[in-house]
């Protein structure tokens, strides 16, 4: 007994230990596995910051871009100068052309408000008082730092603004443009133009292509020894955009993206979270943007009971291979629809759900192109919605975007043909792009989307018939151009046509269509 027991321990060491061995193996594969997948969750985290962070800069800079692009239109506007100067000569000398001048003003004045969509539209003196608004004149001065920005403008004879914030002269925050007029080199006035950033502006940075609970992107810019935050924090919804974190905080990624920090970093947020964040300057302004998401979501992973495997080496060496399939399949798979979806947010209007311009662009030269080459028609629709400024005016914004969700979703549900492409081209109009359509097909279908409308029966109090209608115009091409014609001169053509068309339609009485 004595000698088996001796013959019997050492088989049974050597089982121990190879057991014991084959089980701390084990434990190192799964801690070393566990942590290849934890800096793959980092790394799919970080690249979603980049994305979505480059994504979100490129749309507020395309808004900023906009902006200033029709402060510089209206300040090179020398026949708008010129009706403004003469305007104001006949005000000053009571002369009988003024309210024929004033009311050319007042007609320009509207068209930004309504078309370009601001808020606000005031034409001042060089002093900062109330001259005009699109409603007429009345008394009034520019707020403190709009008045600062008008003579920055003056000084500079370039358009100044004023980033968002509160301010009791209205009750949203706003961002303004100061635009200076001039006529034979003299400033003769100004255009004070503010936006409502709650509906154009903050939008932008609220779409994230995943469902995380602490991810959101913010937009900041340095006062001083001072980062003040222009959008809203999630936690913190009405502090912007008047809210301000002094300097001293260094560890906050607000202030250091305001001190000079860009890429992908790590730090501690206003809650006093770790965050893995994105930090991004936009050239030509002081707007920087921070997207974040807290580290513990991010780097959260499902594999720590990898740090607990208890079961045979060979059975545990398999999971640990069908782990590695899984999150592998799964990262390929998230990195693809993160793709997918954000060239679908790219290319479509987040109000209407329909094709936004940058598609309708995109797919009106692949069709012209397609076109030239078979030798096929092609033919456009220019839809705009009858008397809608009067509509919104009545039933407000919220309202009025939901008319327009009505009006797109019945041209989409008019325009059913695979190749058709519904797009939103600004403001209340679409535009149908037909390939392979010649006029007579385009004109029936232009009747059924306007008959299809109105038969929607939305009330329109100010309307003819009382209803919501639509007019439109029909451009086709019908034959080959020359071999020298290039796109944009076709698309130019194109285009004009239709909107001629569609201005005939609006002056022989709205809801019809006209061929261009």
């Amino acid at each position: 007994m004595n000698m088996a027991h001796d013959n019997l321990n050492p088989w049974l060491r050597s089982a121990l230990l190879m057991v014991l061995g084959s089980g701390l193996l084990l434990i190192l594969g799964g801690c070393l596995i566990y942590q290849d997948i934890k800096e793959r969750h980092q790394h799919l985290a970080e690249r979603e910051l980049l994305l979505v962070n480059r994504l979100q800069l490129q749309n507020l800079r395309t808004w900023r871009e906009s902006r200033l692009a029709d402060a510089q239109t209206l300040m090179g506007d020398v026949p708008f100068s010129r009706i403004v100067a003469q305007w104001r000569l006949a005000a000053a000398s009571d002369l009988a052309n003024e309210p024929a001048l004033r009311a050319l003003i007042e007609g320009r004045l509207r068209l930004l408000r309504e078309q370009a969509g601001y808020d606000a539209v005031h034409l001042v003196d060089a002093e900062g008082a109330f001259l005009l608004t699109p409603e007429g004149g009345g008394p009034g001065r520019l707020p403190p730092e709009e008045s600062a920005a008008l003579r920055r403008a003056l000084a500079q004879a370039q358009p100044a603004t004023v980033e968002p914030r509160l301010n009791p002269v209205f009750a949203f925050p706003f961002f303004s443009l100061l635009t200076p007029i001039y006529f034979d080199d003299e400033p003769i006035a100004a255009i004070w133009m503010a936006v409502d950033v709650r509906a154009s502006l903050y939008p932008l940075l609220e779409k994230w292509p995943s469902a995380s609970l602490t991810a959101e992107s913010t937009l900041v810019m340095r006062e001083g020894d001072q980062t003040r935050v222009l959008s809203p924090l999630r936690d913190l919804p009405a502090a912007a955009p008047n809210l301000r974190i002094p300097l001293t905080r260094g560890d906050d990624p607000m202030v250091q993206a305001v001190t000079g920090m860009r890429g992908l970093f790590y730090a501690r947020d206003y809650r006093d979270q770790a965050v893995i964040a994105m930090a991004s300057s936009m050239t030509g302004s002081p707007w920087y943007l921070v997207s974040k998401i807290d580290t513990r979501e991010a780097l959260t992973s499902r594999w720590r009971e990898l740090l607990r495997i208890a079961a045979p080496i060979a059975a545990g060496l398999l999971c640990v291979w069908l782990v590695l399939a899984c999150v592998q399949h799964k990262a390929w798979r998230r990195e693809r629809d993160l793709k997918r979806l954000l060239e679908l947010q790219v290319r479509r209007d987040p109000l209407t759900g329909v094709a936004n311009r940058l598609a309708l662009e995109e797919r009106l030269r692949e069709d012209w192109h397609r076109a030239m080459r078979h030798d096929q028609p092609l033919s456009v629709l220019m839809i705009d919605v009858d008397d809608f400024k009067r509509y919104n005016d009545h039933y407000g914004h919220v309202t009025g975007d939901q008319c327009l969700q009505r009006v797109a979703e019945t041209i989409s549900s008019v325009a059913v043909r695979a190749t058709d492409l519904v797009a939103r081209y600004g403001g209340e109009e679409f535009m149908v792009l037909l390939p392979e359509t010649g006029p007579d097909q385009a004109r029936a279908l232009a009747q059924a989307i306007c008959a299809a409308v109105s038969e929607a029966a939305l009330e329109h109090p100010f309307a003819h018939g009382r209803r919501v209608t639509v007019s439109i115009g029909v451009a086709s091409m019908t034959r080959r151009p020359a071999p020298n014609t290039h796109f944009e001169q076709a698309r130019k053509d194109l285009l004009e046509r239709a909107d001629a068309a569609l201005y005939a339609a609006k002056h022989a009485g709205k809801n019809r269509v006209e061929m261009g």
